[in-house]
């Protein structure tokens, strides 16, 4: 055997400081793809709204076109108003033709008409001004004892100088529309004029006068959706003056939710929906883990965006990102199938059965996979996975949490506009007005008229109108 090869002291020096140069290398370009990862993150792979994506995000994937051009096509029913029944109309104007088209001669007031007369429409609103009422408070003395006894209100008239129908309609501008306070004031003076002259401190005092009015309705909502089956709950940040909290909402066909918590974990969870039974449709919060995965659907539309990011972020994490995009493709067009009735329950069983077994392998294989997102969703989806077919399970269920999403982007708006709340009685006005607003919304009903009937009837102590129709 020949002599081993004496190694210097100063090539083991070199070769330690190449390893761990090579290190500091990996290490940085692991951190130079995950910064990459992150620059290319928009609303088709993230949770991110659309209204933050860069000008360079690529549109959307588009449906091949048909070939047909745009608008109407032939055997479509148009869509035509159809005009105001005479009981609508307000005023008839009769308009006779001044002269003859062929010969000028001047038409009489007694000339003959042929045929039936072309009828138009005109909407128009009255020039609108507030009515202002003042009740004179006598004061009479009494022959018999001479003692002076002051007139009081009639009942349901409140010491304060704004009436029921326009306390409802500032509420409701400011909760339903998501005007400032500040727009509130200036759009009811630059309508009603200067008799509705109001300050900040009087439209919040009126704002939880409202609250209270609508209390009653606010419950009645909490008891329809926890009545339900299926529910679909979901949250957002909301600020009540500088805390962060959270705005929750537990959506229905019939009736939304709204609740405003300090917290977003599973006490909150349980305050909004207490000893709920029923199956929710959720995303992946944490907050959910604990209801049995045999009563929880995991929304596939956030599914879809998670895997679509492990599809951007290149190999390897495409291994578990292209199944998964596979399968929800094949989630929604079978399920948009089966809601037109062209699928029955097992027949949509027996068409996901394959898909089910290909995504399960491969979110099992991914708990290996060496990019660090595949690897963590991957372990994140493997205990939970019976919840991405509980939509499969159960009749009526969504494999989408899109009816919350719908209900509680009206309250993030106006959480960008205003700001959220700034204090604890704000937050209850929030609670109730978006959830009489969006409750009354999924029934096709009007706001302003329950708000105003609801505030009449507690100004009286007469019982509050129902919220949900039998």
């Amino acid at each position: 055997m020949g002599k081993r090869r004496k190694q210097c002291p100063g090539c083991r020096e070199l070769r330690q400081e190449v390893a761990a140069l090579k290190l500091v290398v990996a290490q940085q370009a692991e951190l130079i793809r995950e910064l990459q990862a992150r620059l290319g993150l928009n609303s088709r792979n993230s949770s991110k709204p659309p209204s933050s994506d860069p000008p360079a995000t690529p549109p959307a994937p588009r449906s091949k076109p048909s070939g047909r051009k745009q608008g109407g096509q032939p055997g479509h029913e148009g869509g035509t108003r159809e005009p105001f029944p005479p009981g609508d109309v307000n005023e008839f104007v009769n308009v006779h033709p001044p002269r003859c088209r062929g010969c000028s001669a001047p038409f009489g007031s007694e000339a003959a008409e042929c045929g039936a007369p072309v009828r138009h429409q005109v909407v128009e609103i009255p020039r609108a001004a507030a009515f202002v009422t003042e009740y004179v408070l006598h004061r009479c003395v009494c022959e018999a004892c001479g003692c002076a006894t002051a007139a009081s209100l009639p009942a349901g008239v409140m010491p304060w100088v704004v009436g029921p129908r326009l306390q409802a309609m500032l509420s409701t501008l400011s909760g339903r529309f998501r005007l400032s306070r500040r727009e509130v004031l200036e759009m009811a003076q630059a309508v009603f004029g200067r008799k509705c002259r109001l300050s900040l401190g009087s439209l919040v005092a009126l704002e939880d006068r409202t609250r209270k009015a609508l209390t009653s309705a606010h419950e009645e909502a909490q008891a329809a959706v926890l009545g339900e089956g299926i529910v679909h709950p979901d949250e957002t940040s909301f600020y009540e003056g500088t805390h962060k909290s959270w705005l929750w909402v537990a959506a229905t066909p019939r009736a939304a939710f709204f609740r405003v918590d300090a917290q977003r974990g599973r006490a909150a969870f349980k305050r909004l929906l207490p000893d709920f039974a029923g199956a929710i449709v959720v995303d992946r919060w944490k907050a959910y883990l604990r209801h049995g995965d045999e009563r929880r659907q995991l929304c596939w539309s956030h599914l879809q965006r998670n895997f679509q990011e492990l599809v951007d972020r290149g190999a390897p994490a495409t291994r578990v990102g292209r199944p998964g995009l596979r399968a929800a493709r094949a989630v929604f067009k079978n399920w948009n199938r089966y809601r037109r009735g062209e699928l029955t329950l097992p027949g949509l069983r027996r068409l996901m059965a394959p898909v089910r077994e290909t995504l399960e392998r491969a979110i099992q294989r991914g708990v290996g996979n060496k990019d660090r997102k595949a690897r963590a969703m991957s372990k994140d989806l493997l205990p939970q996975i019976r919840c991405l077919w509980t939509w499969i399970e159960h009749d009526g269920m969504e494999p989408h949490n899109n009816r919350a999403e719908r209900m509680i982007r009206p309250a993030v708006l106006w959480r960008k506009s205003s700001f959220g709340t700034q204090s604890a009685r704000g937050s209850r006005f929030a609670e109730c007005m978006l959830t009489v607003s969006q409750t009354l919304k999924l029934q096709g009903r009007g706001v302003l008229d329950f708000v105003e009937r609801s505030i009449r009837a507690h100004r009286i102590g007469d019982p509050a109108p129902r919220l949900l129709t039998p």
